[in-house]
């Protein structure tokens, strides 16, 4: 027997499982299996020995490597343990619905095979659009993926963090699982401000009501999701305008306001304003704060760990509660998505913190922790191994914790878990719908 790969399937989702298996080698042959692709134009690689089987044979899903970039069986370490070969041009997470084309090797002695494994973000049918529309004065801009079929759909909006931008990538996953995504652009993305600063929370009333009145959205429901700073506006969103959020999925949020930190215009310091409510700015933690000490995480050489400086902050009761979001003004479905070793900021902390003010207000909270993760939960199977890198606004060499094998595990199982939320929450208000029509 010739020595094969064979992927199966070899063409899915990012999202999808996937078998790797390898045959046709000598028995208990050390076999050495690299894999290599490039995203967003950066190339990515990965290198791992394993020992054939008495059959000359391997699974990827069933066997450990003996050597490498992993050290647990999974069909897809291959790929979640790749790091990146030009760190220059990286750009993480992708910010472009690119397949992702995973080249793969296995050499043993004279004996050689390949595969190719395609992960794509687009699902057939999914539709496209950029937005960039004027409403009242106020810019609302972003990108919408939208799933096969005529619909009506659920809607999710997406926001991301403090680099700014959309996550294209996410909003298309999300329309492959049979929700339409709004990707928001809050700032850094043509429409919208370079910068975080003076942000009126009147531009995500804007777009929300501009989502039910124009996609008309499935049993008129409407999810707020973010990660980080997006985290605290999906927070911010439920709180000043729960009558227009449906459920609320929160990544690595923070329950108070900060102010700019990384994502403030040139000269304006971390502590700058970022949120306005009717032209009047909100108070955040930093303002007359007693203990806050930024060089608690600048003190040693990069890559720095920013939750010190938070942590600090936090010790002030006063300014904290002043910061606080009242998130328990919003009645609806809320879900948590912390890491337990986030070297951002501390999320599990935080989202406690909101899960103790909704228990205590009889609310409904679910809180899923990526143990042993870093602030980068994402999706499956993307590599999991870039957790010092320059932020994209600031520069500075952050850490974002956490380990490849915890990040990967923590991305795996947090995408499952929101799904599930997000279908329980949707087949409530379907319910609630029904009701309210057959009264």
């Amino acid at each position: 027997m010739h020595p094969s790969i064979v992927v199966t399937p070899e063409r899915a989702l990012i999202d999808e499982a996937r078998e790797i298996r390898l045959q046709g080698f000598a028995p208990y042959a050390f076999v050495t299996v690299a894999a290599s692709m490039r995203m967003c134009g950066a190339l990515w690689s990965s290198e791992s020995v394993f020992l054939a089987g008495h059959d000359g044979c391997l699974d990827l899903g069933r066997d450990s490597p003996v050597a490498g970039s992993y050290a647990q069986p999974s069909a897809m370490g291959i790929v979640w343990s790749m790091q990146c070969q030009e760190m220059d041009r990286v750009v993480f997470p992708p910010d472009r619905t690119d397949d992702l084309v995973v080249d793969i090797r296995a050499t043993s002695g004279g004996a050689s095979a390949s595969a190719v494994l395609i992960q794509e973000f687009v699902g057939p049918g999914v539709r496209h659009e950029s937005l960039i529309i004027d409403i009242d004065g106020m810019t609302l801009a972003g990108e919408l993926y939208t799933p096969p079929g005529p619909g009506p759909h659920p809607v999710v909006v997406y926001m991301n963090g403090s680099s700014g931008g959309v996550n294209a990538p996410r909003a298309a996953l999300f329309a492959a699982r049979g929700y339409q995504c709004l990707a928001l652009a809050v700032f850094n993305y043509p429409g919208r401000p370079k910068y975080l600063n003076d942000m009126p929370l009147e531009y995500f009333e804007q777009a929300l009501r501009w989502v039910r009145r124009e996609l008309q959205p499935k049993d008129d429901f409407v999810a707020v999701s973010g990660i980080s700073r997006g985290g605290e506006m999906s927070l911010l969103i439920a709180a000043h305008y729960p009558e227009l959020v449906s459920a609320v999925v929160a990544y690595v949020p923070s329950p108070v306001t900060h102010g700019v930190v990384s994502a403030g215009a040139p000269g304006t310091g971390r502590d700058a304003q970022v949120w306005t409510k009717g032209g009047q700015p909100l108070p955040h933690l930093w303002q007359d704060n007693a203990t806050a000490d930024w060089e608690a995480a600048y003190a040693t050489a990069p890559p720095y760990r920013q939750t010190l400086a938070f942590l600090s902050a936090s010790r002030d009761g006063a300014a904290f509660e002043r910061a606080r979001i009242p998130i328990e003004r919003y009645p609806g479905p809320t879900m948590l998505v912390s890491a337990s070793d986030d070297g951002f900021w501390p999320s599990t902390a935080y989202s406690e913190i909101v899960v103790r003010k909704r228990q205590a207000a009889g609310l409904p909270v679910e809180h899923h922790v990526c143990a042993g993760a870093g602030h980068h939960v994402h999706y499956p199977t993307l590599p999991a191994t870039l957790i010092n890198k320059p932020h994209a606004m600031s520069g500075l060499l952050l850490d974002a914790g956490g380990t490849a094998a915890a990040n990967a595990a923590g991305n795996a199982e947090s995408y499952r878990a929101v799904l599930t939320f997000l279908a329980q929450a949707a087949s409530a208000r379907r319910q609630d719908e029904q009701a309210r029509e057959g009264q």
